[in-house]
């Protein structure tokens, strides 16, 4: 079977290099190549990438060969090295390199939405989830206070995540949000307001825990004032060491609009980045509320899990 390893060089570790990979590949029947990192080469690759592709990174490296992939029926298989994991987490992939490969042979496919957020200010796909809140905050001030520890957090990179998010949480005030599932109004003061497609989001935090991929649905996810303590709880609890997925009210729906403008908003584990060409067009987009549509329409990618 001829396959194609779409390898994200900065996930993961020797354990996981390229070479690696590619020989446990060979050993279990599959003839694989890597796909080259050059942005017009990698899209040549995905055009004709074999009888299934491997995606050997995180979140980020799993949306963007979704994308490429939708509606192709061509499988996407997941070795899941990078740092959140949400997706192969909601998908319950886990194990090591070599039994994630090995039961591919006797896996089955199954098929994960990926969604659409459109707006005034542009168009985006997503498969973890889109939102306003405390998630955006995180995503924004991540790279310095996380990535880049510089914000006085200690510990592993999810547990400084974690710690940030927890700051955010307890300092950040409820704003004034338009929401709107399938046609009822639900608008109110809102800490977050989370489209999920995924059952996590940020460093695994589980706010829909039911998220079912076979639905065909969202699991809108929204905390108010009164909520702001279970979720703190739950990162607390986290934090020491284990913890319940946090009781916050989800709603399923098809159609979620909401007003926000493009600063407020970040598209599965980053800011949304309106149009740079034009530095004062992208000035007013950030600035400019408008009406934010999410929906998951008929878009989707076949994952292949294994039995």
């Amino acid at each position: 079977m001829r396959a194609t390893l779409v390898h994200n060089p900065s996930a993961g570790d020797r354990r996981h290099s390229p070479k690696r990979i590619l020989r446990e590949l060979a050993d279990a029947g599959y003839d694989a190549r890597v796909a080259p990192r050059d942005r017009k080469a990698f899209r040549r690759a995905l055009e004709d990438p074999g009888d299934l592709v491997v995606v050997a990174g995180g979140d980020g490296s799993i949306k963007q060969v979704a994308v490429a992939l939708l509606d192709r029926r061509i499988p996407l298989a997941i070795l899941p090295i990078g740092t959140a994991n949400n997706i192969a987490k909601s998908l319950r992939i886990k194990g090591s390199v070599g039994e994630l490969i090995a039961a591919w042979k006797h896996g089955r496919r199954i098929r994960l939405p990926v969604g659409t957020v459109s707006a005034p200010f542009g168009t985006m796909r997503f498969v973890e989830s889109v939102g306003a809140g405390v998630f955006t905050e995180l995503v924004v001030r991540g790279k310095e206070e996380v990535e880049e520890n510089t914000g006085a957090l200690t510990g592993h990179t999810m547990d400084r995540a974690l710690q940030l998010l927890h700051r955010i949480v307890l300092d950040r005030k409820p704003s004034t949000r338009r929401v709107v599932i399938d046609g009822k109004d639900l608008s109110g003061e809102y800490l977050l307001v989370e489209v999920m497609n995924t059952s996590m989001v940020g460093p695994n935090v589980p706010l829909a825990p039911d998220a079912d991929f076979q639905d065909d649905q969202l699991d809108v996810v929204t905390v108010t004032e009164k909520e702001r303590g279970r979720l703190a709880e739950y990162l607390e609890a986290r934090l020491a060491g284990g913890a319940e997925a946090p009781r916050l009210t989800v709603r399923k729906g098809k159609r979620v609009t909401l007003r926000a403008s493009a600063r407020e908003l970040h598209v599965d584990d980053a800011p949304w980045h309106p149009d740079q060409s034009d530095d004062a067009r992208a000035a007013r987009a950030g600035q400019d509320e408008g009406e934010v549509t999410v929906t998951l329409g008929t878009g989707a990618v076949e994952i292949l899990i294994g039995g």
